[in-house]
């Protein structure tokens, strides 16, 4: 459980009268109960148009359009994500990630918990520039390289956060219309997903190195990669289940759209009578695996 810290203190040593306790409304939000937040909460009055600007400082100093905005947004929570994933980009945004000044005001070291070299640990540190970090998003790279995406964007602080979303472009020759199963409409799905999985367990794995003295840039990679691999899985079960009901033409653009994204090059899976899933990555991938 998290200690929260007051002026006082430490909320452990604070009388326990869970009823007496409440969050002090800091926007619009209205007070509520202690316990009564939730991330879902927060989320809809990041929705609002009010709101955005100022539960979203990180996105709001990209100044980007309203429009897209919302579109990444939608895209931290998206369908086809494990809760936990886009949570944990979320607080990542919103300062909630407990390093560096936290753990100094908890009277706990503020290094970084993984390569110690650097002072105060900040979110990006740990995600991104950290040197072990960075192994796992230059074996990403190499994904990244071979399904042909733009380079330009790569290794910078908004994209490993947010994704391409910010940086899209119309004259994109990588994008296919027509897919909007689980809200994404270009053929780089399975790397976004890819990205995000990769963010979630560096931060795993840094929490495993704080607490157990254990950090593996290869288990990283392997769990991000099998995570991908089922959440497309996962989704052509989805289209599968309502094949029955849908009109064969448009059934038909669906699987071709989707094949087109997870079956490209044969990274994630290959199009076979069915889908054959790639569960160990590619030859020219597998070197990564061993740091």
């Amino acid at each position: 459980m998290l200690l929260w810290i007051f002026e006082s203190g430490f909320i452990d040593g604070l009388p326990w009268d869970r009823g007496e306790w409440h969050w002090q409304a800091s926007s619009q939000m209205g007070d509520s109960p202690f316990f009564g937040y939730s991330v879902k909460r927060g989320y809809r009055n990041a929705r609002k148009p009010t709101q955005s600007a100022n539960i979203c400082s990180f996105i709001q100093r990209l100044n980007l359009q309203n429009s897209t905005v919302t579109q990444v947004i939608a895209r931290i929570w998206h369908n086809a994500l494990p809760r936990k994933v886009g949570t944990r980009i979320w607080l990542t945004l919103n300062h909630g990630l407990p390093v560096g000044t936290w753990l100094q005001c908890m009277g706990i070291l503020p290094t970084c918990k993984v390569c110690t070299e650097e002072a105060l640990e900040s979110p990006q540190h740990c995600l991104l520039e950290c040197p072990l970090a960075k192994r796992a998003w230059e074996a990403f790279y190499h994904i990244w390289q071979k399904w042909g995406a733009p380079n330009d964007i790569f290794f910078s602080w908004p994209f490993v956060l947010l994704g391409e979303a910010v940086f899209e472009r119309e004259d994109d020759p990588h994008g296919v219309q027509g897919y909007h199963v689980g809200g994404f409409s270009y053929i780089r799905q399975p790397l976004d997903i890819f990205r995000s999985f990769i963010l979630y367990f560096l931060w795993t794995e840094r929490c495993r190195k704080h607490f157990d003295n254990q950090y593996s840039s290869r288990k990283i990679l392997q769990q991000a990669w099998v995570a991908t691999v089922e959440v497309g899985m996962a989704t052509w079960k989805a289209i599968n289940s309502l094949r029955s009901s849908r009109d064969p033409s448009i059934q038909d653009r669906i699987d071709q759209a989707f094949k087109a994204e997870w079956c490209h090059l044969g990274i994630f899976g290959v199009e076979c009578v069915t889908i054959v899933w790639c569960f160990l990555p590619p030859l020219y991938f597998l070197d990564f695996f061993n740091v």
